[in-house]
This record gives C-alpha cells, structure tokens and sequence, in this order.
C-alpha cells in the first residue's frame, strides 16, 4: 500500500513538473492551412514574466517576457515542408507600429509528406510583460514546401500566466 501512494505521489509530482512549462488554458485564433495542405497550429503555451534580478527564472534577464510556443506542424502534401524560426515574427496587434519580436533561435525543420511534427519556438521580449497579453504568430515566408513559400495566416495567441 505505501509503495502504491509513493508510486502515485511520484507520478502527480513528475506530471506537474511537465505541465509547468506549456499550460492550459490558452486561446489561440486556431491553426493556420495552407492550400497547399500544410497545417500550423499552437499545441501548448508557456510565458513567463520575470520582475527582478532575484527572481529563479535562469537564462530569463530581469524586466522580459518569455513566451514559449509549442507549434504542430502537420504537412498532407507530397513534397517535404520545411519550417524557419527565423523568419517568424511575434507582434503586438495592440500596437501595430511597434517593432516585431523575433525567435530566440532561428532553426529549420524538415517535415516530410504526411509527417506531424511538434517544434519549441521561444521568443523573449522587454516590450510587454503581461502574459495576458495578446499576441500574433505572423508566419509570413517561414514555411516552404520545395522553393515555394506558403501562404499562412497569422495566428493569435493569449496565455493564460
């Protein structure tokens, strides 16, 4: 019986820890499609806020948000799709003139015919630190299929801490 609840005391604790860094819930305006057959969407949301210097927020710098996205990208074409960090942007629709936010890393996936493929895009920012703050994935040319780059809308995004 002790051995069951320490079993069930470690399975709670290991599934919080996991859940901590993308939560529930969120609000997103849905996935975006391509009419070509590629499919983006937000699959998990983590921000974080750090207020100081003697916050325990590592690698996040006093006074930033840290938004971390966890994007589904599914590609129902017969050609490999290739996704860049790089040339997404992350923007304010509450204050459209400001300079967009891009990734804190600028990789490229490959997502091959018929794959879904789950990918971390971070972004950091000092210009709002609010995680109830809207905000706008605009995909713009970051996902290709051969040379050709996709059409995608942006999609909204608010986290919910």
């Amino acid at each position: 019986m002790k051995t069951l609840f320490k079993l069930s005391l470690a399975s709670a604790i290991v599934s919080m820890a996991t859940a901590c860094g993308y939560s529930a819930p969120y609000q997103t305006s849905g996935p975006s499609l391509s009419s070509q057959g590629v499919q983006v969407g937000i699959a998990g949301v983590g921000c974080y806020v750090n207020w100081g210097a003697d916050m325990f927020l590592e690698g996040l710098e006093p006074g930033r948000l840290g938004l971390d996205l966890k994007l589904e990208v599914k590609n129902d074409t017969r050609q490999i799709a290739t996704i860049s960090e790089g040339r997404m942007r992350l923007v304010d629709p509450a204050a459209p003139a400001a300079q967009a936010v891009t990734p804190d890393k600028a990789e490229v996936a490959s997502i091959r015919p018929g794959e879904t493929k789950t990918l971390p895009v971070s972004f950091t920012t000092e210009k709002v630190l609010s995680c109830h703050h809207g905000f706008e994935l605009v995909l713009a040319d970051s996902v290709q299929l051969g040379a050709s780059p996709l059409v995608l809308n942006p999609i909204s995004v608010i986290a919910s801490r």
